[in-house]
């Protein structure tokens, strides 16, 4: 099986959307045959994060000023006019579009040339926007044109491929009125194979909780969340436990974000760590306080891979129904819930029933590279495309 991957994600970035497509393009290749993966060229090698089976494309971005011009125009897709002609040359047997904005521009054209056509979904892009807004010089047009994208993409696909059930749901409403269009979570995993060697015993004996938050801290998503965390619900966690440590961790936090941590001598913030998963091996309990978008939050991934407990914000638990199952994960919506939550957790560890290592065993029988593969050709073999598997 001859496979295109084409993503308009920066496969060497640190953001959730770049782990998901590097794992979903890493995926594929050990399904086909030959995969060719088409990515924006930024001048980066992104070898290092991708099979070395994969044949590499990169195509030129659009400058920002006719990137700007071309929204007003329809065009959203940065580089659809780059794809017909490796359609001719390539002739692969299976496309795989990473998001419905790769395919705006493109699935009604290439329709007739391939005989299968994967979108994966990242999320239901209306509900992602409107968590995170674009500029309000362009919202408007692009809001609108990617709705069509994603419409277009979601039934005119042999198969689209979710993180979440919820995301499944909100496409089939919006866009499948007749249940027609062929829709499954796939979810989302490690990259490459990884051993899980961070496993290691409960601290029993320690007294001081450390709770640590993380992402990329200059985002959209990270202010309008976790400032409001800071000055409302992280107080009451103090007054609860006032000796705890709070760890703020991740890529280039905001000058907002910077003068509300230094309100707070017991929060330790920590700009662009080397070793992320390091920092989070530190803490107690992991906290994800995003309160807006949606789809899979992956940073819940870090925590849960460190073996932690994790408090979350209904917002941010969704896809991860099974470590809740497990009593492992647990959700706030407000304040007071929040503290009813962060109790109960407590009372589980005093109670020896949050150990790591099998929050860990839990996690990499989910979300191992290995559990990813298993899965997509499970699908693969499910909707009778069992000819094309490797």
């Amino acid at each position: 099986m001859k496979v295109l991957f084409i993503t308009n994600n920066l496969l060497d970035g640190n953001g959730g959307g770049s782990f998901a497509s590097r794992s979903f393009v890493n995926a594929f290749s050990e399904v086909a045959d030959t995969c060719l993966l088409v990515y924006p060229d930024k001048g980066k090698n992104i070898r290092p994060y991708i099979d070395h089976r994969i044949i590499l494309h990169s195509i030129e971005d659009k400058n920002k000023l006719t990137r700007f011009i071309d929204i007003y125009r329809g065009k959203i897709n940065r580089y659809e006019h780059a794809v017909i002609p490796i359609l001719a040359t390539f002739k692969p047997d299976l496309i795989v579009f990473d998001g419905s904005l790769t395919s705006a521009g493109l699935i009604k054209i290439i329709r007739s040339q391939v005989n299968k056509i994967i979108v994966i979904h990242h999320n239901f892009e209306m509900e992602y926007y409107k968590g995170t807004p674009p500029s309000i010089f362009w919202r408007f047009p692009f809001m609108y044109h990617l709705k069509n994208a994603e419409r277009d993409a979601f039934q005119n696909s042999d198969l689209n491929l979710t993180l979440t059930n919820q995301d499944s749901n909100l496409l089939r409403l919006n866009y499948d009125s007749e249940g027609i269009s062929k829709t499954e979570k796939w979810g989302c995993f490690e990259p490459i194979s990884t051993s899980d060697s961070l496993i290691k015993e409960n601290d029993s004996t320690k007294k001081k909780i450390t709770f640590a938050i993380t992402g990329s801290l200059g985002s959209y998503q990270t202010e309008v969340s976790l400032i409001p965390f800071l000055k409302y619900i992280y107080p009451n966690l103090l007054k609860t436990l006032p000796e705890s440590k709070l760890i703020i961790a991740g890529k280039n936090p905001s000058y907002k974000l910077i003068k509300e941590c230094a309100k707070h001598p017991s929060i330790n913030l920590i700009p662009n760590p080397e070793d992320m998963q390091l920092v989070i091996c530190r803490a107690d309990v992991y906290i994800c306080p995003t309160n807006v978008g949606g789809g899979l939050k992956l940073r819940v991934m870090d925590g849960l891979k460190a073996g932690l407990p994790v408090l979350t914000h209904l917002v941010s638990a969704r896809g991860y129904d099974d470590f809740k199952k497990a009593g492992c994960l647990f959700e706030y919506d407000n304040e007071q819930s929040f503290i009813q939550s962060m109790e109960s957790i407590l009372k589980e560890k005093e109670k020896g029933n949050l150990n790591k290592v099998e929050i860990q065993k839990l996690y990499w029988s989910l979300f191992s590279f290995e559990s990813g593969v298993q899965k997509l050709r499970d699908l693969l073999l499910k909707y009778n495309l069992k000819s094309y598997l490797n």
